[in-house]
């Protein structure tokens, strides 16, 4: 599906103030890796820049899963030098406060191993019962969406999108 997607956009990344790459000088930094650097169910890895990584849960969380995660995502951010982190939650269909203490934790640990953290993707019926249950998510950073935390990371890295000749 990638490789479908990827002759469908054409797009390259690169640093601001640099000229825009052709065929006879290609752009200087290609800034989306094909590497999968972790994954196993529920839990995906990769790596979106040099210095960002990108992981997206699936199914339901519980403990036993959320211990898995956690441990995946510790090993990875260990073995990358990667600063930044966005994890997409838009395939969870709930977030009970016990999966949102885990959530804290991974935040707080992240962010003591160098790592900014943005979750993104929270489903409105998903933040409703969150609301509803009372589970806050203070000193989180939360986005909409995985395109506004991409934007959002390619301005902190000095990156942006621009459209292929």
């Amino acid at each position: 599906m990638y490789d479908k997607l990827s002759k469908k956009i054409f797009v390259v990344f690169r640093r601001k103030k640099m000229s825009v790459g052709n065929k006879e000088n290609p752009a200087p930094k290609v800034a989306i890796s094909r590497r999968l650097l972790g994954g196993d169910a529920p839990i995906v890895i990769n790596e979106i820049t040099s210095r960002c990584l990108f992981s997206s849960f699936y199914g339901t969380l519980d403990s036993v899963r959320m211990k898995k995660v956690v441990d995946a995502l510790l090993d990875t951010v260990n073995r990358n030098d990667n600063d930044i982190i966005i994890i997409d939650l838009s395939n969870i269909d709930i977030i009970d406060s016990s999966i949102a203490a885990h959530l804290k934790k991974l935040n707080k640990l992240l962010q003591l191993l160098g790592m900014e953290v943005i979750f993104c993707g929270i489903k409105p019926i998903v933040a409703n019962s969150m609301v509803t249950a009372g589970v806050e998510l203070e000193n989180i950073t939360v986005e909409k969406n995985l395109k506004r935390s991409l934007f959002k990371v390619y301005d902190k890295q000095g990156l942006q999108l621009v459209k292929k000749d």
